[in-house]
């Protein structure tokens, strides 16, 4: 059987609209994913968990009339999206080819590898996570994301508590559990983030030291992927939640936010330099005294 593949780019303001479109031309599935490696990062409450740039998929049965589809989209988006929709058709295997390609094998730190299922394991690797992409974002791919598991993995977690704010996928909480934390407390106001996270604990074998809830007791490390705007408002909170001398680290900020969240962190921590990667920026620091 074969598929007919519609992408179009959208701004995040716009993600509904295409999506809804395409869905009302009988697209049996849609898909959202980052364009053009633009970063997916973990919302607010009540925001959706899409990038800048956004492509959106519809896929439609491979009988359907391509021109005529191509046509009603441009028209049903008119002023929304100004570029014409890429058509593609695809065999089975192809479209299983398409999703696998976003399930790659990836090395953070020293020994962290990140792999799909059914990867083989590296021979120098210190610690694996198994993920496969799914409806919670992260799987290393993102420079955000990536950040946090470069710090993590060269961390000590031995015996440690840790908590994961804002969790998605789970992936750095089972990078903490895998390094050897003693118990991770995941955290997102997602539901199906949270079920993802419980899932993905589970097929790595971590789940009786991932703990799922919305209200953390205080820990030795956390790690919050967010938006810029929550890490700001959430450091009183996470003040209270790090024990004295312990580390924190926050992800999802670009270049021209940290000195504004460095300077909003710094009463209660001893903040390092930022580290940059990609267009993105990890603050860490260590919890001063009370």
């Amino acid at each position: 059987m074969s598929w007919l593949q519609v992408s179009l780019p959208a701004a995040a303001a716009h993600v509904d609209a295409v999506s809804a479109a395409l869905e009302a031309l009988g697209a049996v599935a849609v898909t959202t994913r980052p364009h053009a490696g633009a970063a997916v990062l973990e919302p607010a409450p009540g925001e959706q968990p899409l990038g800048r740039d956004n492509l959106v998929t519809g896929l439609f049965d491979g009988a359907a009339d391509a021109d005529a589809i191509r046509a009603r989209l441009m028209r049903a988006l008119h002023g929304v999206v100004n570029v014409p929709p890429v058509l593609a058709v695809l065999e089975d295997a192809h479209w299983e080819q398409a999703w696998r390609q976003q399930a790659v094998a990836r090395c953070f730190g020293a020994g962290l590898w990140v792999l799909p299922f059914d990867a083989p394991q590296p021979a120098a690797a210190r610690a694996v996570v198994r993920l496969d992409p799914g409806l919670a974002f992260g799987t290393g791919a993102h420079a955000t994301t990536a950040l946090c598991l470069q710090w993590l993995a060269g961390l000590d977690l031995a015996q440690r508590t840790v908590i994961d704010f804002g969790c998605g996928s789970g992936i750095l909480a089972i990078a903490a559990a895998v390094l050897g934390a003693r118990c991770v407390y995941a955290c997102d106001h997602d539901p199906q983030a949270l079920a993802a996270t419980g899932d993905n604990a589970m097929r790595n074998g971590v789940a009786d030291r991932v703990r799922i809830t919305d209200d953390p007791p205080a820990a030795d490390i956390l790690v919050a992927n967010i938006l810029s705007n929550v890490l700001d408002e959430l450091a009183p909170r996470f003040a209270a939640l790090v024990h004295v001398h312990g580390r924190i680290a926050l992800s999802g900020i670009l270049p021209e936010q940290s000195a504004q969240l460095t300077a909003r962190y710094t009463p209660a921590f001893r903040m390092q330099p930022p580290r940059e990667q990609q267009g993105w920026v990890l603050l860490a620091g260590r919890r001063l005294a009370r």
